[in-house]
C-alpha cells in the first residue's frame, strides 16, 4: 500500500516536472518591429528669377522711355526728352529695321541682313529731305556660342574703316575688344559686378547699342563697372550702382572725363 502511494507520488512529480518543461519550451511572443518611414530630404526651391525690362531712365535733365513689344523683351521705341526717338521693327522677332528721327523729322535708317535667324550685315542710311544715301556698313561674324566676335566696318565706298575684335568671359560678359583701325589699335577691357544686369533680359541689345551709343545702354549679363582704355584714359568709364533687394539697379552713377552722371532706373516684369 505504501508502495503504491509512493508510485503515485513519484509519478506525480515527474508529470508536474514534464509539464513545467513543456512551459518553458513554449516560444515567448515577440513584439513586431514597427518600420520607420524613411526620413525624405528636404527639397528647398530656389525662388524663381524675374525677368525685369528697363522702361525710363532719368536724370535732372533728360528722361529715356523704353516700349517693347507686347509680351517680349524686343524694344519698339527709344524716346528722349530731348527731341531724340529711335523706332525698331522685327521679321519673326528678329531685328530688322531702326530708324532715327529727330524733333519728328526722319534722320537715318539702319537695314539688318539676316541670314539662318542671325543677322550678318548691318547698313547705315542717312536720311535728309526724304533723299537717302548709303553711309557705313557692317559684317558680324559669331562664335560658337553665338556672340558676336568680328565687326568689320566699311565705307559706302567699300573701304574698310575698322576691324573689331571682341572676347568673352564664361558668364557672357566681355572681357575685352580690340579696334584695328588702319595702323591703330585701340585696346579696350571690361569689369563687370556679379548682380543682375540691367538689359540682361532685353534682345538684340549689343546691336542696339552700336546705333544708340549710350553711357547708360550697358549690355551684359551682370553690370559693367568699368570701361578701360590703355592707350587714352580719357575713354576709361566708371559706373556705381544702387541696388533693389532682387539685385537689380535702380540708381547708376557714371563717371567719365571727370563729369559725374546719375540715372534713376524703372523697371516692368516680362511674365
Amino acid at each position: 500500500m505504501i508502495k503504491s502511494v509512493v508510485q503515485i507520488s513519484f509519478i506525480g512529480i515527474l508529470l508536474l516536472l514534464f509539464l513545467a518543461g513543456c512551459k518553458k519550451m513554449k516560444p515567448s511572443k515577440t513584439t513586431p518591429v514597427k518600420e520607420t518611414e524613411e526620413e525624405k530630404p528636404i527639397v528647398v526651391v530656389p525662388p524663381k528669377k524675374k525677368n525685369m525690362l528697363p522702361v525710363r531712365f532719368t536724370t535732372t535733365d533728360l528722361t529715356v522711355d523704353l516700349i517693347y513689344m507686347e509680351n517680349t523683351a524686343l524694344i519698339t521705341e527709344i524716346k528722349f526728352s530731348g527731341g531724340i526717338r529711335y523706332l525698331m521693327t522685327y521679321a519673326d522677332k528678329v531685328l530688322k529695321k531702326l530708324q532715327k528721327y529727330k524733333d519728328n523729322v526722319h534722320v537715318q535708317s539702319v537695314d539688318y541682313l539676316i541670314t539662318d535667324g542671325r543677322i550678318t550685315r548691318v547698313t547705315r542710311l542717312e536720311v535728309r529731305e526724304k533723299v537717302t544715301t548709303p553711309a557705313e556698313k557692317y559684317y558680324l561674324e559669331y562664335n560658337a556660342s553665338f556672340q558676336i566676335n568680328n565687326i568689320k566696318t566699311y565705307a559706302a565706298n567699300n573701304s574698310l574703316l575698322s576691324d573689331n575684335t571682341l572676347e568673352y568671359k564664361v558668364d557672357g560678359n566681355l572681357l575685352s575688344s580690340a579696334i584695328a583701325t588702319g595702323s591703330l589699335i585701340s585696346s579696350y577691357t571690361y569689369s563687370y559686378d556679379i548682380r543682375n544686369g540691367i538689359f540682361q533680359s532685353v534682345l538684340f541689345c549689343q546691336l542696339l547699342k552700336m546705333e544708340i551709343n549710350e553711357v547708360f545702354f550697358t549690355p551684359g549679363t551682370n553690370n559693367i563697372l568699368n570701361l578701360f582704355n590703355s592707350r587714352s584714359q580719357k575713354e576709361n568709364v566708371d559706373y556705381e550702382y544702387t541696388y533693389t533687394t532682387d539685385d537689380f539697379p535702380t540708381e547708376i552713377k557714371i563717371r567719365q572725363k571727370g563729369l559725374l552722371q546719375t540715372y534713376k532706373v524703372t523697371y516692368t516684369e516680362l511674365k
